[in-house]
């Protein structure tokens, strides 16, 4: 039975948050989420003494306690016999991850692995190059969940930066040239709701 976040996988944790956001009955609701839990079956669960349920049931209390992520600094990370490298320059990602973390965030957080495999790239692999994709998804969803969101939070924090300096940059150039205001002013909103998606904005 797992009882601590720091046993809980990022693969379980999103079953859970799927269950919980089901509009199922509240006790049917724990029978599963002990299920998933124990790695029993929900019919396994009925059938269980009321007692051991109790007991069981109560175990899964820390689920109503925040989750503190991990520290994470950008080192490899090796998980299911894969040694992914974390993508920690933002300014050298390619167009095709760009568009990939766009569509996943927006779906965040039912799409943490793919999210995070955007970024967690095979040592001496090009992203989506050379290698099945769905694989990190799976190496991806073994990782705890404090891991899973120290990355997600390692992440965001790169790509905040890396808008940042791109609009500040532009700002410095539309001084230079009066005639780029407007467009850059533009390029600025566009910024602002990107970011805003990151729970974070740009200075004013």
């Amino acid at each position: 039975m797992i009882t601590n976040y720091e046993a809980l996988n990022l693969g379980r944790y999103m079953e859970i948050d799927k269950i919980l956001r089901t509009p199922a009955e509240e006790i049917d609701k724990q029978v599963q989420i002990v299920a998933v839990l124990s790695g029993k079956t929900t019919d396994e669960v009925l059938l269980l003494p009321l007692a051991d349920y109790t007991a069981m049931a109560v175990q899964t209390a820390f689920l109503g306690r925040m989750c503190d992520p991990a520290e994470v600094d950008g080192r490899p990370i090796e998980v299911n016999g894969l040694r992914l490298v974390p993508v920690s320059d933002f300014a050298k990602i390619n167009t095709a991850q760009y568009v990939d973390f766009q569509t996943f965030a927006k779906e965040f957080p039912s799409t943490i692995p793919q999210l995070l495999s955007c970024f967690l790239v095979p040592e001496g692999k090009a992203y989506n190059e050379g290698y099945d994709i769905a694989t990190v998804h799976e190496a991806v969803r073994t990782l705890t969940l404090p891991v899973a969101l120290g990355l997600v939070a390692f992440f965001f924090d790169k790509f905040k930066q890396l808008i940042r300096s791109s609009v500040t940059s532009l700002e410095k150039k539309a001084r230079k040239d009066p005639a780029k205001k407007a467009k850059i002013r533009e390029i600025r909103k566009q910024a602002e709701v990107l970011l805003r998606s990151t729970g974070a904005g740009l200075p004013t």
